[in-house]
This record gives structure tokens, C-alpha cells and sequence, in this order.
């Protein structure tokens, strides 16, 4: 409990902090977004392309975690809150889905592992498999890489992999997807979960129970490990807020999620 308390009181002063860097020379025109690192490039990509055609706008995209949007939409301090995942409870405020991104289960490119079954891999982040020669590969002990606890990639993982049994506690911690993937490619025994946007030559997906994960199966759902990419807009919500969410529907805002290999479902 006394673990509760203290992430509920640290969390709230952050998001009062958040509140005291968006003061300042204030104007009507000006909106506040705050939350998930994951959605916050694309946030301000976005941002970049609607303030072309709306140069008096002030927006604001400042990190912080999907909790941490939930904490300052529900509270009135934010705007707009950006969440990696599912919400499991109501709240009086709207949901506007940017779209889906997968969850890709990465390797080492030399790993010879192509395929595993949701069991296998369940088993390798509770631990019970560790070591790749027991799915098949080389005799080397596997190496695994998480994010930290209230990501909301790791939240994603945990709902659709893990099934509430708990991650090992050998994994290695860090704290931003881009850490992950460039100890996956230093690391030939390694294993972890990175983003789709992230995939490239230089780490190796494995296809999850038959299903490769691609744009077209992240699209249609036949590949399960996924995540909505969620704006929650406070009910009261400003003009300028609404003008923001109705430009998103564009062709330019299109534009903008295509490049950054964001998914809207068929």
C-alpha cells in the first residue's frame, strides 16, 4: 500500500507539474497535450502539420505516460491526453483512436528462431524457458528486455501475452523502446518487445503463432500482440481542441500517421 501511495502522490505532482510548464503567456488559442512517449513523436508531427494551415494556434505535446494523460484529462489540466492502451474503466471524457500499432517480438537478426507460439513466449518472459535450445536454437542462455511497469507497450504485452503471470524478475529494464532495439542488436541471444515503427533490417520479428506481423495482419487483427493509439478529449473540451480532433480525419493528418507506420484497422 505504502507503494501505491507514493506512485499515486508522485504522479499527481507530476502532472501538476506538467500543469505549471504549460502556464505562462496564455491564450484562447492554446491546447495542452500530455501523456505516452510512444504516441508523442507522432503528436508532434502531427502538431507540425496542422499549425501550416492554423498559425495561431498554440499546442503544446509534452510526455509524461499513459497514466499520466488519464491523471490530467480526468483532473482538467490537460487537453488532450495521449494512451498506448486500453483503458479498463469509464471516464467523462471522449476517445478518438489515432489508429493501432503492433507489438513486434524482436531478435537478434543471426537468431535462427523465426516462429514461436504465444505459449513459447509466454514461458520465455515468466522465465520457465531459458535458454534458446529449448525452442529449437542455439545452446545459449536467453537474454530478455522490457519495458518498464506503466509502459504502455509493456501493458499491451502483458494482456495479450502474459495472461497476469509475471514477468521474470531477471529481465532487463529499460526505459525507452529505442534502448531496447539497439541492445537487441548488439545482443545475439536476446529477446524483446519493441513497437512496429521500430522494426528494420538491424533486429529480426518473429512471426507469433503463424502471423507475421505487418501492417495488413496488425490491420485486419489476425496478429494479436497490439495496441490502440488513443487521444482522450475532456467532454467540455475547447474550440480549438475540437478543430485539432475534426483535422484528423484529414488527408494531410493521413499523410502524417502513414509515415509513421501508424495502422487504422479495415
Amino acid at each position: 500500500m505504502k507503494k501505491i501511495n507514493k506512485y499515486v502522490a508522485f504522479s499527481l505532482i507530476l502532472c501538476f507539474g506538467t500543469f505549471i510548464l504549460f502556464q505562462g503567456d496564455v491564450s484562447s488559442e492554446e491546447v495542452n497535450i500530455v501523456g505516452s512517449t510512444s504516441i508523442q513523436p507522432v503528436c508532434e508531427d502531427l502538431v507540425e502539420e496542422y499549425r501550416k494551415n492554423h498559425s495561431k494556434s498554440e499546442i503544446s505535446v509534452q510526455g509524461g505516460g499513459s497514466n499520466m494523460a488519464i491523471k490530467c484529462v480526468n483532473a482538467g489540466i490537460a487537453d488532450i491526453g495521449m494512451c498506448s492502451k486500453q483503458l479498463n474503466k469509464n471516464y467523462d471524457f471522449t476517445e478518438y483512436e489515432l489508429g493501432r500499432e503492433g507489438i513486434v517480438v524482436a531478435v537478434h537478426p543471426s537468431n535462427n528462431i523465426s516462429d514461436l507460439t504465444t505459449e513459447e513466449i509466454k514461458g520465455i518472459f515468466d522465465g520457465n524457458v531459458t535458454n534458446w535450445n529449448q525452442l529449437g536454437g542455439e545452446n545459449k542462455p536467453i537474454n530478455v528486455f522490457v519495458r518498464e511497469e506503466g509502459s504502455g507497450t509493456l501493458d499491451a504485452f502483458k494482456t495479450t501475452v502474459m495472461n497476469k503471470t509475471s514477468i521474470l524478475n531477471e529481465a532487463i529494464v529499460l526505459n525507452s523502446q529505442g534502448s531496447i532495439k539497439q541492445s537487441i542488436e548488439q545482443d545475439t541471444s536476446s529477446i524483446g518487445i519493441v513497437s512496429f515503427s521500430y522494426l528494420d533490417e538491424n533486429i529480426k520479428a518473429v512471426s507469433v503463432d503463424g502471423t507475421y506481423p505487418s501492417e495488413e495482419s496488425i490491420a485486419d487483427g489476425s496478429y494479436m500482440i497490439q495496441r490502440p493509439f488513443l487521444l482522450l478529449i475532456k467532454e467540455d473540451s475547447t474550440n480549438e481542441t475540437q478543430n485539432f480532433i475534426n483535422w484528423l480525419n484529414s488527408s494531410q493528418a493521413k499523410e502524417v500517421l502513414d509515415e509513421n507506420r501508424i495502422i487504422r484497422g479495415v
